[in-house]
């Protein structure tokens, strides 16, 4: 089939659908883009709030230690 050969209207109502679909898949890429970088953050934040917490613990636990060998 000759490209020539489809008519005027085909073409540029099929190119219209072209186009939205490459647009909506440029912007749904930047978008998941950004909640994926989101989302690394908040797993940053919670590695750096669980590491706080085991010292914590790790301090408590020295504490305990040496409150039972000075009894």
């Amino acid at each position: 089939m000759d490209i020539s050969s489809i008519p005027l209207e085909q073409f540029v109502s099929n190119g219209v659908f072209a186009v939205l679909f490459v647009w909506l898949l440029h912007d749904t890429r930047k978008e998941s883009k950004q909640r994926e970088e989101k989302l690394i953050q908040q797993i940053e934040k919670q590695n750096e709030a669980q590491q706080r917490i085991v010292e914590a613990i790790e301090r408590i636990e020295q504490k305990i230690e040496k409150l039972e060998v000075a009894k």
